[in-house]
């Protein structure tokens, strides 16, 4: 017994030593390939020992403990499936999944007629987004044992996130097989049968679980929505006053009877109900988040209801939260109130800047210890973050933007996207330096895989830097890049035309770039405008003249540059008096370039 205690005292000394499990970079166990092989007695025997301590490390919370235990008995029997199955569980705990998934599969490779295995790997792979592969693995465990409750309701989520509807009411259907018709599979079935397009069917579920239930308020409330969707406003009327019987005063039935009245288009009764609602202290704050999220898809309702819905969001803004400020902020936007929408932002990015907990998830994502209480936290704060940036650059803001730009790149853990806004408002500032050294920075910080349209813009931008920093080779290799990736991208095209007219190179390649813009937007003022400036650098007046008129035709008339491009074509073919009025223009639309005054004077001369 002493021994006993004292190899556990040691082994106690060893665990305080180890790390925490150390993520993608742990060097994890896998059985050896090839049949298995047999270990010796003393190997098996401290195999089982350090698979107890394990064990039993692991219910004491030591995670570390219990990864060295599991690591030994690995160690000294490599073809041990426990020894995977349940290191693989200790690092699901410590939400560390790829590693989890690692050493799930080593487990169901060893054995995989074990149905444990089969439904933890299939688990792992469900919460890594693998749906088809969870899904055959959930489909596997139920074959292979159909009592496992459990499966059936991972494996209906999976057909659900599919879209496979017909196996999902067969799965439920097999549900009640091994276990008999229950409340969940009632609502599980309805649900499928709506998406179906069952509505019949699905009322028929329901009636029954009012049947069943009558005093249950949810039901009648769900057979009242259901009946709403087909327009049987009285039988969805009679239902929302057996709700109402029940319990007028729960937040489940004001919503249900805010529900009916949008169903009927009485606005003034939905917005009645909200209010109600919203009061109630009983009504969750996700609950509100959703109500508003949903008014924001119908502009003309909240222009119509500005004041309800005012009086909706002070009342849900008496709990703070990211996501609800994100939402005000959004609201306000969207009913031309930017500067009070900006105050909003600004208050709750100062706020997020100096919260410990939400960095720790933006910075760390599943891995941080306070991801699942702060993760729809966090995603509010990275789109107040974007909406916030978004509206600066709306209003031109540049300077405020730059600085701003700086909390983005604290707080969040996409630095690229930051450093490229910051890149666009030096950019717009003509601080062509600054712009370029931002863009590239951002470049740099695209090591992980980036979206492609991102990647597009950069470019393009890039080539934008370069071009007004006169290094047009840089210019060009980037816009080559930025095509490469869109060959479609007709705003680049164009840009990209313009600048070799600018700089009066490769004017053919220009051409043929610009013509394609216009053969795809024929009314766009700018590509036509592009198009008829190269045809001037090429010497082609007439051609020139020709397209000018258009551009002007479709709008161009009220742009400086055109005008004064126009002026030009048309003081080449010796129409001085002519491209004096459209200079004239210019000045008085407040355009100007440096050699203007010049052409100018030159022109009244003549």
């Amino acid at each position: 017994m002493l021994n006993r205690l004292k190899n556990t005292f040691l082994l106690f000394l060893l665990t305080l030593a180890m790390p925490v499990a150390a993520g993608a970079k742990a060097k994890l166990p896998a059985p050896p390939a090839g049949e298995r092989k047999a270990v010796p007695e003393r190997k098996r025997m401290e195999q089982i020992y350090f698979f107890g301590e394990g064990k039993k490390l692991l219910l004491h919370g030591d995670a570390n403990g219990a990864v060295y235990c599991f690591g030994r008995a690995i160690k000294a029997d490599p073809y041990c499936d426990a020894c995977y199955y349940e290191l693989s569980n200790t690092y699901a705990l410590a939400n560390q999944l790829p590693e989890a998934l690692a050493l799930a599969q080593a487990a169901y490779t060893l054995d995989s007629a074990n149905v444990w295995y089969t439904l933890r790997l299939a688990q792992l792979h469900a919460g890594s987004d693998n749906n088809p592969e969870a899904q055959l693995l959930f489909e596997k465990a139920i074959a292979q044992n159909p009592k496992i409750a459990e499966a059936y309701y991972d494996l209906l989520t999976i057909y659900d996130k599919r879209r496979l509807y017909g196996k999902a009411a067969q799965l439920l259907l097999l549900h009640r097989q091994n276990f008999g018709t229950d409340e969940a599979s009632m609502l599980s079935m309805q649900s499928i049968l709506f998406k179906q397009g069952k509505i019949g069917e699905a009322i028929a579920e329901v009636k029954q679980l009012v049947d069943l239930h009558p005093s249950e308020q949810q039901y009648w409330l769900l057979l009242a929505e259901l009946y709403g969707t087909i327009k049987a406003d009285s039988l969805a009327f009679g239902a929302i006053l057996q709700a109402k019987e029940i319990d007028s005063a729960s937040h489940e039935f004001q919503a249900g009877l805010s529900d009916y009245y949008r169903q009927t288009s009485n606005f003034d009764g939905y917005f009645r109900c909200l209010l109600q609602l919203f009061a109630n202290k009983e009504t969750p704050t996700l609950q509100k988040q959703q109500v508003l999220a949903f008014l924001q898809q119908f502009p003309a309702i909240e222009r119509d209801y500005s004041p309800a819905i005012d009086s909706l969001y002070a009342l849900a803004r008496a709990t703070y939260s990211y996501r609800q400020e994100e939402l005000y902020a959004t609201y306000l936007a969207q009913t031309g109130r930017t500067s009070h929408a900006l105050g909003v932002l600004k208050r709750l990015t100062v706020r997020g800047e100096n919260d410990a907990y939400l960095l720790d998830v933006l910075q760390k994502g599943q891995k941080s210890r306070f991801f699942s209480a702060y993760a729809d936290e966090s995603l509010a704060l990275y789109g107040a973050w974007r909406i916030y940036l978004d509206l600066l650059l709306l209003r031109q803001e540049w300077e405020l933007l730059v600085r701003e730009t700086d909390g983005y790149l604290k707080a969040l853990p996409d630095k690229h996207r930051g450093l490229y806004v910051k890149g666009l408002a030096y950019f717009q500032q003509k601080d062509y330096g600054k712009a370029l050294d931002a863009f590239l920075q951002a470049q740099k910080r695209c090591t992980a895989p980036t979206d492609t349209a991102f990647l597009v813009m950069l470019y393009s931008s890039l080539g934008d830097a370069y071009f007004y920093l006169k290094n047009y080779a840089k210019s060009d290799k980037y816009f080559d890049m930025a095509l490469r990736l869109d060959v479609d991208s007709y705003s680049i095209m164009n840009n990209y035309a313009y600048y070799l007219s600018l700089s009066n190179r490769r004017l053919k390649k220009a051409l043929k770039m610009s013509k394609a813009t216009i053969e795809a937007y024929p009314e766009n003022p700018v590509f036509l405008d592009t198009y008829a400036w190269i045809l001037y650098r090429m010497g082609k007046y007439s051609d020139s003249k020709q397209i000018f008129r258009q551009a002007l035709v479709k709008g161009g008339d009220r742009e400086p540059v055109m005008l004064e491009h126009y002026g030009d074509v048309l003081y080449k073919l010796k129409e001085y008096s002519n491209a004096l009025i459209y200079w004239q223009r210019v000045v008085e639309q407040g355009g100007s370039s440096p050699e203007l005054q010049e052409k100018i004077n030159k022109a009244k001369s003549l």
